[in-house]
């Protein structure tokens, strides 16, 4: 008996933040980076990644780019992107679809 109660009095102990961080990386998949074997990291054989991945980079001659999804009512929700970031020309992704956004060369915010 006492050492069930062991067990789960450990199992319901909080967690450290090293643990739980170890836990986080391990149980959430990253943008593949050709070195893990893709099977660690992709659980559900999705190939969502690389489809996006491939989707050429959007330029804008804007500071703020809006992305809805496309399709209508089967887009998703609206999400304005801010393009103006200290690194300049870095591509930023929409939350939600993953499709990348870019200010054009030579423009400047403002203007």
């Amino acid at each position: 008996m006492l050492p069930f109660l062991a067990t789960a009095a450990r199992a319901c102990a909080p967690r450290t933040a090293a643990t739980a961080l170890r836990l986080q990386s391990v149980s959430f998949s990253t943008i593949y980076d050709h070195q893990t074997p893709y099977e660690d990291i992709n659980r559900h054989r999705s190939d969502a990644e690389q489809r996006i991945a491939k989707v050429p980079i959007v330029e804008l001659a804007s500071d703020v780019a809006v992305c809805d999804g496309g399709g209508g009512a089967l887009g998703h929700p609206v999400e304005y992107i801010q393009l103006d970031t200290r690194k300049h020309n870095t591509p930023q992704a929409c939350k939600y679809c993953g499709v990348r956004y870019r200010m054009k060369e030579g423009y400047h915010a403002g203007h």
